[in-house]
């Protein structure tokens, strides 16, 4: 009897025990579709110190405020790098019209100039091919998975166009490799390379087995295979400020002001320009009248559009700048990595060699699931003024795990911070026309001077962790659709691709509309695990 009873006390204890980790789980899960539903939305005012802000090549245009204009036919609410290519898209195909005035472009930011994302992810443009081929194909099929990888591939010789212009435009080609800790995600990769020979051909990806990436890569006994492709790097904020720079000087019709925040989009209350100038922007230095509005706020956009709520949400991301033990074999700046592992992986670039030949920091970021709940605590955050315990202990150790003893002793931090990255249920970006009945303020008006109709107010956000290769190019075709010349046979300019833009960008994958919202709800990620 003692036997069939402690048999059942421990039946008891077991269920008992999966019921409080249900309990907790359904706990943490309610905490965080309220995160995600209740905000704020908005950026802190005193974020982390990024390595990448220090040193700022233009300081004088930092917290710029030029002089608002009560009136503008653009808007455009976000600094970063989808606010820049935007404007430099509007002011340089309206200058090549002869038939057309200047527009009179604005640009709000909260904080600093392009101190959101853009100053704070891994400075890595890099897209794996035939993963996103693999993943996207079953969402998409094959073709429109196609459209959008290539895309995305278009965006390393995009930026380095633009960086050759730009004086501290720091833009280059490196290989990357992705390097695999378990022999599962190893061999599902390695299949997802030969889908794409298949599909895209024109992008080459070598597989290494576990004894060759030793040798090649300086890696250890705890590799099991990589991944070697092209991908590249850049300085993100001093690429971004430079733009900016070079657009004030270029074009009077622009201005910038910093710390000046949004806090709402109103329809216009003035009879008298109702009609041209549908959208009245309340900005903590008073309203602005706009013809069209672009939000390129990213994670933030939840706090002016109230409809993306539940569909797009804030993820705190981690990054650090670290030295290399003095083991490791320099790579001058012209590598970089992908740790895989589990669900997860880490990404590094390296900065190239300094002044007196001593190498680069390393710029290490990732651990999004080694947080406390396994990055459940990590999703419906806006707030990077603050950093993860966790996540900090997990990118110190990661790439001297793997390299000892070609690390050696002498590695140091040198930075680390926190950014926030926009994440949507669908994982792919909105961008394009706001569309009637979608929710969200405004509604349909004429064309008006060379400026397309439509609502009158346009998205390019939520980037999913990889603005550097979706951010850039998605912002100049916000920029071509406002200005209504998506047909038109375009020119190829530094940072445009030519041709109409439906032959280079997957605009119909991305649009916003109802279905689209339906689909993008953030609740369909946990159905999907």
């Amino acid at each position: 009897m003692g036997a069939v009873i402690s048999h059942v006390q421990s039946g008891v204890t077991t269920i008992t025990s999966i019921i409080r980790t249900l309990s907790a789980l359904n706990a943490k899960y309610s905490s965080l579709l309220q995160r995600i539903h209740a905000g704020p939305f908005t950026p802190v005012e005193n974020p982390t110190a990024s390595y990448w802000m220090r040193d700022p090549p233009f300081p004088q245009i930092g917290d710029i405020q030029g002089d608002l204009p009560e009136e503008a036919d653009v808007v455009i609410v976000g600094s970063g790098i989808t606010g820049a290519a935007a404007a430099r898209t509007v002011c340089e195909l309206s200058a090549s019209s002869s038939d057309v005035a200047a527009p009179r472009v604005v640009v709000l930011e909260a904080r600093q100039l392009c101190s959101g994302a853009t100053a704070r992810n891994g400075g890595h443009i890099k897209c794996a091919p035939h993963e996103e081929f693999a993943r996207l194909r079953r969402s998409l099929g094959e073709e429109k998975a196609r459209r959008v990888v290539r895309m995305q591939m278009r965006h390393l010789e995009v930026l380095k166009g633009v960086g050759e212009e730009m004086p501290w435009g720091e833009v280059r080609e490196v290989e990357t490799v992705d390097v695999y800790l378990q022999g599962g995600g190893f061999e599902k990769s390695k299949r997802s390379v030969e889908e794409m020979k298949e599909w895209m051909p024109e992008f080459e990806a070598r597989v290494w087995e576990a004894e060759e990436a030793r040798l090649k890569f300086g890696v250890n006994r705890h590799i099991v295979g990589a991944i070697s492709y092209k991908a590249g790097a850049l300085w993100p904020y001093r690429l971004i400020t430079s733009t900016w720079n070079d657009l004030l000087n270029r074009y009077p019709n622009l201005v910038i002001s910093t710390h000046t925040p949004v806090s709402a989009v109103t329809p216009n209350s003035d009879a008298a320009t109702s009609a041209s100038i549908p959208h009245t922007v309340h900005t903590s230095r008073g309203p602005i009248r706009a013809r069209h509005v672009l939000y390129a706020t990213n994670a933030y956009t939840g706090h002016l559009i109230p409809a993306l709520r539940g569909c797009l949400t804030g993820v705190i991301g981690h990054m650090t700048a670290q030295q290399p033990g003095e083991a490791f074999e320099p790579c001058h700046g012209g590598r970089s990595w992908s740790v895989m592992y589990g669900t997860g992986f880490d990404y590094v670039t390296q900065r190239p060699d300094k002044d007196d030949g001593s190498p680069g920091e390393l710029m290490l970021g990732g651990g999004l699931f080694r947080s406390k709940d396994e990055g459940l605590d990590q999703i419906g955050i806006w707030d990077d003024g603050k950093m993860d315990t966790f996540p900090l202990m997990h990118l110190r150790g990661s790439m001297a795990t793997i390299f000892e003893p070609k690390w050696g002793a002498g590695g140091e931090l040198k930075g680390a911070w926190s950014g926030i990255m926009g994440f949507t249920g669908d994982t792919l970006p909105f961008v394009g026309s706001l569309p009637p009945g979608t929710g969200m303020p405004g509604g349909s008006r004429k064309s008006q001077g060379g400026l397309e109709g439509g609502s009158g107010q346009w998205l390019a956000v939520g980037f999913n962790g990889e603005g550097m290769v979706w951010a850039w190019l998605s912002g100049v075709a916000v920029a071509i659709m406002m200005l209504g010349k998506e047909e038109d046979d375009l020119e190829e300019a530094v940072g445009r691709p030519g041709g109409k833009l439906g032959e280079w960008y997957p605009r119909e994958e991305v649009k916003v509309d109802k279905a689209r919202l339906r689909r993008a709800d953030l609740t369909n990620l946990a159905s999907d695990v």
